[in-house]
């Protein structure tokens, strides 16, 4: 077959293949200088050449065009073809179009049945019935038959994502298919795709598997409506049978080690089984009818001829349909022994998850052949299969099987062989739908009686599963609990017809029906205390897993429920007895004292659950529609319960809450305990009762402190692995006990000589100094006891109590105590205490500092105040600062890993923690524990741990507003604020970001910090602005630093990547001007003209060459924005006006004195004594005369400007120094030649149009000024120094400006 036949006319539609196609007829290119003829006759022999010819390797070819005697095609040029394929793809439609891979590959498409099935939409039976009768009609003609089959064949090949090709010669030789397969294998052993049309999830080939599967139906049953589905090589029209070919393909395929053909392959022989039973299964009941037929004739007597030829006409339609049926069950079984047996052991679990999915499909639609124990069997294999996905299929399939009666019947040593497994399953299976799937079956076998006669411990171990943690398991195993309950019923129901009188006698008055409730919820009751008190058992065989007391646990830990409503979770879907819940209250209402001698009362155990089995089906009833009626049937009936239950209820709660508490170590429980005990302390009706239910519970709980450590000394003692375990389950239980109980008293109780527990929990916490990580969290129990116990002396310390010695001394020793040992464990250099203690102890040193703040009005902070040295506050932060560093280089780490659900919640607490550091920082700086200067350390990091982060370090900007503005500390708030958009910025150019979001939202936020507005964004006040200048200043001669070490460091780094590494962290810099643009806002058009000029001298200094790249673009913005300030000043505005109103006065006298100044500045500029700058036109020509004066004239740009030094600032305040070019001479009457044209040049950029009024246009002399706005009257270096502006909006000084001509 050629590979590079193009398509010279429409392709074939809707998969319907051509019997006649025109010959193609190459133009002259293509065919020489051959004549039609010729070319024709020629065609033969130039086959061979051109077959030989490729287009390349992995090129989508076009369906080739077959003439109706089978011969094939010449093709036009590989460079022609070439272009064709380009043109149809480049227009997006035609032949040309592939499905794709996931890896992007395409399959060809000259298959019309392969593209069919690429169609979401298609009506597959129209195809089917074109093909089935373009291959009927070709019988007797075999170039036809060719066609047709090879259009299947090459559908088979594409269906596996192979792209090789199959002429019609070998798609009807039956002999050659190994050789056939063998080349497709070789030819695509390297281009095979991974991902084949089968499996592939992309989008073009979704519809693929449905269209197949409805494909291989639709054939086979159409092919069941003719005899091409039974023809034998003996009486078949055409050439070769059909169905033989077929799977004589599919079957060599099957054993291919190319996964995409073996899987494909297998798939197509499955599918083709299943149809094959559907259609054996409608002729096996069509010969049931045909033989009733036959019989029904014979008995009507054969006398007759014409009865002989009756009963020989159904004798013969029996005959035929008994042919029929054996051939169909002839493939079967062919299918199976060939396909299914080798395959369903197949390495590859999707293949072997496929058979015994398929399985399952002819058990239940062919079972007159499949219910038999040689096909069965493979049942028991996929369920002992190493893979869920075949587990999970069997389980289905069984289940689908298992719910018919009649399977059930027939299979029953089958079940009795699989029910072992599927239990096993339902029970320890790692895959949740496995287990429910095999729950499923399991009921349905159940229901047989098999397991009742087989082992009833099995049944119980599957009961034991309604208390499971999963809730589909609880839902799945609800069928299998209402078979016990109504097996369980009817045998209580026996008994109790079977009982004699006396047993009768207290029910005798209690008619039938309510009777057999009863016995329905004693069963129930019985039933579920049983199940229950098994789980709780020990056992060797731990079916149901660990055992849980009184809750069920879900895999995160968390609690989820009880056991009486994880039953009703199951059983209320079953069992609509357990809806009726005011049965249930009537029921539990009764006395069931006698429950010994009743057997239809509950014992003591069945009480207790039923009770919380009606708690559970209340809360579980719909509060909707019912609720008032509910409410009042409730109120009706919940009495009556409290008065039978009330007697010892309290007292027993009391000790079970507490047994819980004092027992368990896992804190959840200990958690859920506390709230309890809280819940309990509460009830002010039961005080009594409570309190000295608390004293034993404190007295109980410092006694076994005191016993776990034996008489030892805590600091020398060895702890083992268990010692830890349980000391720190004390420690934590006194810790949740004093959050909410004053317990001062009990653990400062020193009486018998024993060590008080205040004395034991001091020692504990001392421990952390040893950094024994495996004693983190004991410590950790010990250092937040102690501020507890702080916290509960420093609530009941009173204002008179300050005048007693006695209770003052013991305060502040307690005080002192604490916070030594917190500070050691804090910030105490060479020690090695683990973070966790480390935080905690942080935490607990600065909240013990608020507490005691003398700003607190409390008493006892008034009494023994205390204030954290200036040392400790630097140390503090520091180690503030490395937490900080900690938590971030930890969440980068998570960053770079896998999230799995553990480290999601692992990563949930550390953030937690974190945060809480955080927040007990700031708060320690709002309350003025620590001093403002430390709020740079948390500011640094605005904008990068997440919003929760920002909004508590979002509090310090009114700290810093009220010291800047109120408090008239700005010195200081600049100095923070530049620390800390220093340090974030730092952190940005560390990192490979692009755009420094932090530092930006930093910003933002300092800059509202910086002014207090009123409504109408009305400025109120605002820092003092030379403060805001001083920020500037700094923070450009930092970046200048910065950019200029990069650019030193690229200079001389000869190593490209390096250099272009360098290159853009220079780049990264110089975005530092995004966020400080943000902070403009209150500085004057002085201070914004000044900065800018600090601004080009420093970045001049930098050797960063400026171009119009768009790295620049932060800094440009920025001096736009300095120049935007400027010009909006008002004081700038009229200085300049007093400039050009002075300069249009130009008598000689001013003239000479201009000269006299102009050498001055230029001796002083030579000095280098100043720190202004006056550009330098030089001498030459005077411009040409304008032809129009101007009103306003721009400002020429400040760069342009040269340097100049104090000397002007002697000329006085205001005055202008002038200098001509051409000195005005006087004329003979002592006056200045006044025909002058003056052209007029403002050479100073500042952003806005300065007004000047028209000059006279008599006036020719050309003047060339150049104004300087700057006023030298600080000494060089004294900016640092400068008295502080007291007014919010302070005016600008005016500066001289100089000129020269």
């Amino acid at each position: 077959m050629s590979r590079s036949s193009p398509l010279a006319q429409e392709p074939r539609r809707g998969g319907r293949a051509r019997k006649v196609v025109e010959r193609f007829e190459p133009g002259g290119d293509a065919a020489g200088r051959k004549g039609k003829r010729r070319a024709e006759d020629d065609e033969d022999g130039e086959m061979s050449s051109e077959d030989d010819e490729s287009e390349g390797e992995g090129q989508i070819l076009k369906p080739n065009k077959r003439v109706a005697n089978g011969a094939r095609k010449t093709t036009v040029s590989a460079s022609r073809a070439g272009k064709k394929k380009a043109a149809a793809e480049a227009e997006g439609s035609g032949p040309a179009a592939t499905a794709l891979h996931a890896d992007g590959e395409g399959i060809k498409n000259d298959s019309p049945l392969f593209n069919a099935l690429l169609s979401p939409d298609i009506a597959l039976e129209t195809v089917v019935d074109d093909w089935v009768e373009n291959y009927q009609s070709s019988a007797n003609d075999e170039p036809s038959e060719r066609t047709a089959v090879h259009e299947l064949v090459l559908c088979l090949i594409r269906c596996c994502g192979i792209n090789a090709d199959v002429d019609e010669d070998e798609a009807m030789d039956v002999d050659g298919v190994t050789d056939v397969i063998e080349r497709i294998q070789d030819e695509s052993i390297r281009t095979s795709a991974a991902v084949y049309p089968l499996i592939s999830r992309v989008k073009s080939l979704r519809p693929f598997k449905s269209n197949l599967n409805n494909l291989i139906s639709a054939l086979i049953k159409t092919l069941s409506l003719t005899p091409i589905l039974y023809a034998t090589s003996d009486n078949t029209a055409h050439s070769t049978p059909l169905l033989p070919l077929i799977l004589n393909w599919l079957q060599t395929m099957a054993s291919s080690p190319l996964r995409p053909i073996r899987h494909t392959s297998t798939y197509f022989s499955l599918k083709i089984n299943s149809a094959l039973c559907e259609v054996a299964a409608e002729v096996s009941k069509d010969l049931a009818l045909r033989q009733r037929q036959r019989d029904a004739e014979a008995k009507k007597g054969t006398a007759g001829a014409a009865a002989q030829k009756r009963v020989k006409d159904a004798e013969k339609k029996v005959n035929e349909i008994r042919e029929r049926k054996a051939a169909l069950e002839g493939f079967m079984q062919d299918i199976f022994d060939v396909v299914f047996v080798h395959r369903v052991r197949d390495s590859d679990a999707a293949i072997r998850a496929d058979c015994l999915k398929e399985l399952g499909v002819w058990v239940k639609v062919y079972a007159e052949r499949y219910v038999h124990s040689a096909y069965l069997n493979y049942f028991v294999r996929g369920c002992n299969d190493p893979d869920s996905h075949a587990r999970l299929e069997t389980a289905k399939s069984l289940a689908s099987l298992f719910s018919r009666d009649t399977f059930v019947r027939s299979a029953g040593t089958s079940a009795l062989r699989l029910a072992p497994r599927l239990i096993e399953m339902a029970l320890r299976d790692v895959d949740l739908s496995v287990r429910v799937n095999a729950i499923h079956v399991i009921t349905e076998i159940d229901k047989t009686g098999i397991l009742a006669d087989d082992d009833e411990e099995q049944r119980l171990k599957v009961a034991r599963l309604v208390f499971d943690a999963e809730p589909r398991v609880r839902k799945a195993v609800g069928g299998f609990l209402r078979g016990l309950w109504e097996e369980r019923a009817e045998k209580v129901k026996a008994d109790w017809e079977g009982a004699r009188g006396n047993k009768k006698k207290r029910g005798a008055k209690i008619d039938e029906e309510t009777m057999a409730g009863h016995l329905e919820w004693k069963a129930l009751a019985s039933l579920l205390v049983e199940t229950s008190t098994a789980l709780d058992e020990p056992s060797e065989d731990s079916a149901a897993g660990p055992s849980r007391p009184n809750v069920l646990l879900a895999p995160q830990g968390q609690l989820i429920t009880t056991r009486a409503t994880a039953a009703v979770e199951s059983l209320v879907p079953e069992i609509e007895r357990i809806q009726d819940w005011e049965g249930l209250v009537d029921y539990l209402l009764l006395d069931h004292s006698t429950a010994d001698q009743d057997a239809w009362l509950l014992d003591e155990d069945e009480e207790n659950f039923m009770i919380q089995l009606l708690i559970a089906c209340i809360n579980r009833e719909d509060k909707e529609e019912e609720d008032e009626e509910r409410t009042k049937k409730l109120m009706n009936v919940l009495p009556r319960l409290f008065a039978k239950h009330q007697a010892d209820a309290y007292d027993s709660l009391w000790d079970d809450i507490t047994k819980q508490f004092l027992q368990h170590t896992e804190p959840l429980v200990l958690n859920a305990a506390i709230q309890a005990i809280n819940h309990l302390s509460a009830n002010g009706s039961m005080s009594a009762a409570n309190t000295a239910k608390l004293l034993e519970l404190q007295e109980s709980l410092f006694t076994s402190l005191r016993d776990a450590l034996n008489g030892e000394e805590v600091a020398t003692l060895a702890l083992t692995e268990d010692q830890v375990t349980a000391m720190e389950a004390i420690l934590l239980r006194i810790s949740l006990l004093e959050r909410s109980r004053d317990l001062t008293e009990v653990m400062e109780d020193d009486e018998g000589g024993q060590s008080s527990g205040w004395d034991i929990v001091c020692a504990f916490a001392e421990r952390g100094e040893l950094g024994y990580k495996e004693e983190a969290k004991l410590v950790e129990y010990a250092v937040n006891i102690i501020f507890l116990h702080l916290t509960w002396l420093f609530k009941k310390f009173a204002a008179e109590d300050a005048e007693d010695e006695s209770k003052l001394q013991p305060l502040q020793a307690k005080r002192d105590k604490a916070v030594e040992i917190f500070q050691r464990l804090t910030i105490r250099a060479q020690t090695n205490v683990v973070e966790p203690v480390r935080r905690q102890a942080f935490i607990c040193f600065v909240n013990a500092h608020v507490l005691f703040s003398p700003r607190s009005p409390a008493p006892a902070a008034k009494a023994a105040s205390l204030k954290m040295a200036d040392e400790v506050q630097h140390r503090l932060g520091g180690a503030f600062q490395a937490a900080v560093e900690r938590y971030a280089s930890d969440r980068d780490d998570e960053a770079g890993s896998e999230a799995q659900e553990e480290d999601s919640v692992q990563h949930t607490q550390t953030e937690l923690l974190f945060l809480q550091l955080v927040s007990v920082f700031v708060a320690a700086i709002r309350t003025g524990v620590l001093e403002v200067e430390h709020a740079k350390e948390p500011l640094a990091h605005y904008g990068r741990f997440g919003p929760t982060y920002d909004a508590i370090v979002k509090k310090l900007v009114d700290v810093l507003r009220d010291e800047g503005i109120y408090n008239r500390e700005s010195d200081m708030v600049q100095a923070v604020a530049s620390m800390a958009l220093q340090s974030s910025f730092s952190t940005f150019l560390e990192s490979d970001n692009t755009d420094p979001a932090a530092t930006i939202a930093l910003a933002k936020v300092l800059a509202s910090s910086f002014v207090v507005h009123g409504t109408h964004f009305n400025v109120l006040k605002q820092i003092k602005p030379d403060d805001v200048h001083d920020l500037h200043l700094g923070c450009i001669d930092w970046i200048s630093r910065k950019v200029s070490g990069f650019v030193k460091q690229e200079a001389a780094n000869k190593n490209r990547e390096a250099k272009a590494r360098l290159q853009a962290k220079r780049f990264q810099a110089l975005t530092f001007f995004r966020p400080l643009a943000l902070l403009i806002s209150p500085i004057t058009g002085r201070d914004a003209i000044r900065i800018r000029n600090h601004l080009q001298e420093q970045m001049e200094g930098t050797g960063a060459r400026m171009d119009g790249g768009k790295q620049w673009d932060s800094y440009r913005a920025y001096e736009k924005r300095l120049v935007s300030v400027a010009s909006r000043d008002e004081n700038m505005k009229n200085a300049s006006r007093r400039v050009v109103a002075d300069n249009q006065k130009v008598p000689g006298q001013q003239g000479q004195q201009g000269t006299k100044r102009k050498a001055e500045a230029a001796a002083a500029a030579g000095a280098g004594e100043e720190d202004e700058e006056v550009r330098t036109e030089g001498s030459g020509s005077p411009s040409p005369e304008p032809s129009t004066p101007s009103k306003k004239r721009r400002l020429a740009p400040a760069s342009t400007r040269t340097r100049n030094d104090d000397a002007e600032a002697e000329a006085g305040e205001g005055d202008m120094i002038v200098a001509s070019q051409d000195e005005a001479q006087p004329n003979g009457n002592g006056e200045t030649v006044d025909n002058l044209d003056l052209d007029v040049d403002l050479d100073l950029d500042l952003g806005f149009d300065l007004e000047m009024p028209e000059l006279p246009l008599e006036m020719h002399e050309d003047l060339d000024l150049d104004l300087d706005l700057e006023l030298p009257d600080l000494a060089p270096g004294s900016s640092q120094g400068r008295e502080r502006s007291v007014s919010v909006d302070p005016a600008p000084r005016r500066k001289k400006l100089a000129r020269k001509f």
